[in-house]
């Protein structure tokens, strides 16, 4: 399979909205369990607490969906996967989650907000947070992975 940064992007738009729907719906179906306000974790990184901060947030995930289907798709070309992309998206999947769950043990040392105890520190893998959180946290990774192999392969393939 050709690397197709187009199809690539796109995927990963696609992935990412899709996990970002499903988080917030977990979040308002299970306010108690469901913790993480991924968005208004990433904006108030550059921004105080507020509905800018949630629009950066969705700005930066969005970026950040366009980069990992890069990886996934460049990935995909790189091993001349051509067959079985959700499957392997799945894989994938695993991938991201570990890099970023090891990554989110971090973000404290970044974000002014979690030094300040404005916002809750997520822990590494989320397990900062209930463990709902950190269950979907992992289903989101596998969720947007199983998305961007399906529809990369079907559209770069």
């Amino acid at each position: 399979m050709d690397f197709e940064p187009g199809w690539a992007i796109l995927a990963g738009l696609v992935g990412g909205a899709v996990m970002a729907v499903m988080l917030y719906m977990g979040i308002l179906m299970m306010p108690q369990q469901m913790k993480m306000n991924l968005f208004m974790m990433l904006g108030s990184m550059m921004l105080p607490v507020g509905a800018a901060a949630f629009v950066m947030g969705a700005m930066v995930h969005a970026g950040m969906s366009v980069v990992f289907g890069l990886i996934h798709g460049a990935v995909f070309a790189a091993l001349d996967i051509d067959s079985a992309e959700a499957a392997w998206g799945l894989l994938f999947g695993v991938a991201h989650w570990a890099v970023v769950g090891m990554a989110l043990g971090m973000v404290p040392m970044m974000h002014p907000r979690m030094r300040s105890g404005e916002i809750a520190a997520p822990g590494f893998f989320a397990l900062g947070y209930p463990p709902m959180t950190a269950m979907g946290f992992l289903m989101l990774h596998l969720v947007f992975g199983a998305i961007v192999g399906a529809l990369y392969g079907a559209w770069a393939g």
